[in-house]
């Protein structure tokens, strides 16, 4: 079944210098295959250049795989971040490389042939030939194998057995085989995030056995939420996750997974996901300052997907997504419990309760927690998007006139009135009220009747 023909590729100034350095298997030939290849392929028809986020590059192998791998780790030891791991039952491995300031990562295989006992289940692998390596794949783009050649230091041959390189110039994606989905539904999903990152249409052969493969009673068993998530956590990284979206509820994904839970994308779910777009990375640059912000893109991801929906339906919902307990209840309480939003009765409460006035919005919008404050994000006006991005990158940063520490000098104040204490501080400091540390620490003592604190030399004595 080898097709091939001549072509010259280069690596990349990413990759050129580890694959320079890759010893070559006993006797046998080097091939990278997979996501790399196909981009690398389709830029050189579009005539963009190389890809600029190809930090993964898969290598499969013709033969001798262990021993090929042992020796690749040895020549890459100097590079090598942790240590390589191996999948022997699976003919894998993956080593991450650090590489002129970035981690790359790099999933070698030897040719495999592959059985699935049931539907989803994992596949049963064993070495295998060329044909096999290749018909084992989802799409023909996927199974676009690059020769490497140590002695030219390039890539030389194409080979081609599917029509990869046609469906490419088609824009067009297909399937290799009919049973390909019903195999391996978490093929569903990476068939949504090909065709929309690369706007791609689907053959009407591939429509034909996703909507067979839909209607399949047992589809999603084997598979488990746990590989649901996984899954849903890829598309979440995708630049442009609604176009993937789009195509799960289309398609009849969702509905055949979350028992028809996520009926339809409205337009109010199609605003809301597009609204996390806008701030996914305002959450992700909030996350390296602030460990409470860690998981707020993903929260506000599933809240804007879930909104809208009945409590029974959401747990059924993130039950067949995977979602984590954790999760789900961080979600559940910002969407079904309105009583403990400040001000009460949920986002339109809060609006209510903080007025027009910036001072009070900043004093509400600091007894929001985090989960609130996503949500507010993703339903507030858009007058109001500039203030919720001020506010957290800002806003919410600047320190308090005083901390917890000092309450822990007045004795009279019990332990559960010191964080209601802080909050009322805080919303007074926020609207003008107080401008300085002095006028908290006068309120302290004439507002709030307490003695003043021991002076730090009559703390001494007494202890």
């Amino acid at each position: 079944m080898e097709h091939g023909r001549s072509i010259g590729i280069q690596a990349g100034a990413r990759w050129q210098g580890i694959l320079e350095r890759l010893p070559r298997p006993s006797g046998g030939t080097v091939y990278a295959v997979g996501g790399w290849s196909r981009d690398r392929l389709l830029s050189m028809m579009e005539g963009s250049g190389l890809p600029s986020d190809d930090k993964e590059l898969d290598l499969v192998v013709d033969r001798d795989f262990f021993p090929w791998v042992d020796s690749v780790c040895r020549s890459l030891a100097p590079w090598t971040v942790g240590s390589p791991h191996v999948e022997r039952n699976f003919l894998t491995a993956k080593i991450e490389l650090q590489g002129e300031g970035e981690l790359l990562r790099l999933d070698l295989a030897g040719f495999r042939r592959e059985s699935y006992p049931h539907p989803g289940a994992l596949p049963r692998v064993l070495p295998g030939s060329f044909d096999e390596d290749a018909r084992r794949r989802d799409f023909p783009m996927n199974a676009l194998y690059l020769e490497w050649s140590p002695e030219k230091r390039r890539f030389v041959r194409l080979l081609d057995p599917f029509g990869g390189e046609h469906d490419l110039s088609l824009r067009r994606i297909s399937l290799i085989r009919p049973e390909a989905f019903r195999e391996d539904p978490t093929r569903i999903f990476r068939w949504a995030r090909l065709a929309g990152r690369l706007r791609l249409a689907s053959s009407p052969s591939l429509r034909h056995c996703l909507r067979d493969a839909l209607k399949w009673p047992d589809l999603w068993r084997e598979v488990g939420p746990a590989r649901v998530f996984a899954e849903m956590e890829r598309l979440i990284r995708e630049a442009d996750p609604l176009a993937c979206v789009r195509l799960l509820f289309s398609s009849g994904l969702l509905a055949s997974l979350t028992e028809k839970a996520l009926v339809r994308l409205s337009p109010g779910r199609t605003g809301r996901l597009r609204r996390w777009e806008s701030v996914r990375e305002l959450l992700g640059s909030l996350a390296k300052e602030e460990k409470v912000w860690e998981g707020a893109s993903r929260e506000m991801f599933y809240l804007a997907l879930l909104s809208g929906l009945e409590r029974a339906p959401f747990h059924r919902a993130v039950a067949s997504l995977g979602v984590g307990a954790k999760l789900e209840r961080a979600i559940s309480e910002t969407l079904f419990r309105p009583a403990r939003w400040p001000g009460g009765r949920g986002y339109e409460g809060w609006r209510r309760s903080a007025g027009a006035d910036r001072g009070q919005r900043l004093g509400w919008a600091d007894r929001m927690v985090s989960g609130q404050v996503v949500e507010a994000l993703l339903n507030c006006g858009e007058g109001e998007v500039d203030f919720w991005r001020e506010y957290l990158l800002q806003e919410r940063a600047r320190p308090p006139l005083i901390g917890g520490e000092v309450l822990l000098r007045y004795p009279s104040i019990r332990p559960e009135e010191r964080k209601i204490l802080l909050a009322d501080i805080r919303f007074r400091q926020r609207t003008g009220e107080f401008q300085s540390r002095e006028d908290v620490l006068g309120w302290l003592k004439e507002c709030r009747s307490l003695a003043s604190p021991p002076k730090d030399s009559e703390r001494r004595r007494k202890g």
